[in-house]
């Protein structure tokens, strides 16, 4: 029997989010990425973080399961969550033991740090320590209560506790699937967060969540394996200035939209330029308008609202 043929949509959104799943989890293994810029070399942050956005019933959960069976290991599962505090990211203080509990953040060192439906807790500081994590990955702070030393190291990343300072240096990069729909989002937080990301949208018909569903389509995606240091030439770093500059002024008539992006979008396709070394053209200048898309639409809800009254 000839097997059926799969609509159009579900080749395309399924394809996307492979390509893009890929390339978050090669990301992982890059240590230092670093851009010969004109000034001379600087060092970005070689993680690239992925933000999925659908509605209700469009698999997203299903996709973070595969990711998660796909990427775990006996010694390091992975651990899919819903909800993001400054104590459950960068660790905590047993209020019996006196002990640190180590959080996501450490644990979910060189590998994929998943959250599906998440919730923040609206303390900005929680926020605030997420964001920080995402771009630098870096964490120090004085805690406010005793307990006992401990240092945990692998490789060139830590998570240490001595006379009450909590020190953190890790590096993961972070999945994300929501519902959310940004139009409801005003928070500078929010803008910021999304900001960090590479955001995809998409959504399902019933005949395609049904394929999904009874197992004949199912979603995987390719193991990339980058050198573990990657330097951008000079060259490689204007084309992708140049790229991602033309694509946002086509992509948006928005100034605020295009400022706040072109850095952030340049960043993002030199990550992928550091995964893949080649140029993909058609997906890098997808990645930008997917970018501006997601960037305009936030807020608009709240914008309509304040219009009509």
């Amino acid at each position: 029997m000839t097997p059926l043929a799969l609509p159009v949509g579900v080749r395309k959104h399924l394809l996307n989010m492979s390509k893009l799943v890929s390339l978050s989890v090669a990301s992982v293994k890059i240590e230092k990425l670093t851009i010969e810029e004109f000034r001379g070399p600087v060092s970005i942050r070689p993680q690239m973080h992925l933000l999925l956005r659908a509605p209700t019933g469009a698999m997203k959960s299903t996709i973070l399961n595969a990711i998660q069976k796909q990427t775990s290991t006996p010694k390091r599962p992975n651990e899919i969550i819903s909800e993001v505090t400054r104590a459950g990211l960068v660790g905590s203080i047993d209020g019996k033991t006196m002990q640190l509990v180590e959080g996501a953040a450490w644990n979910c060192r060189n590998n994929i740090l998943l959250l599906d439906e998440f919730r923040f807790n609206r303390r900005s500081d929680d926020w605030n320590i997420f964001l920080q994590l995402l771009e630098d990955q870096h964490y120090s702070r004085k805690l406010g209560i005793f307990s006992a030393d401990k240092e945990l190291i692998e490789g060139d990343l830590h998570l240490k506790l001595k006379g009450g300072q909590i020190s953190l240096k890790t590096r993961f990069a972070c999945i994300i699937a929501t519902m959310k729909r940004f139009q409801h989002s005003t928070s500078e937080e929010f803008k910021a967060f999304v900001n960090r990301c590479v955001p995809y949208e998409y959504d399902l018909e019933i005949d395609e969540i049904d394929k999904i569903i009874s197992g004949e389509l199912d979603f995987s995606f390719k193991e990339l394996k980058p050198e573990t240091e990657v330097v951008i030439s000079k060259g490689d770093y204007t084309r992708i200035r140049k790229m991602v500059k033309a694509t946002i002024k086509e992509s948006t008539d928005n100034v605020f939209t295009q400022k706040q992006n072109f850095a952030r979008a340049v960043g993002d396709i030199c990550r992928i330029h550091a995964i893949t070394d080649n140029h993909d053209k058609d997906f890098e200048r997808s990645i930008v308008k997917w970018k501006c898309k997601v960037y305009d639409s936030i807020g608009q809800d709240f914008k309509r609202r304040r219009e009509w009254k």
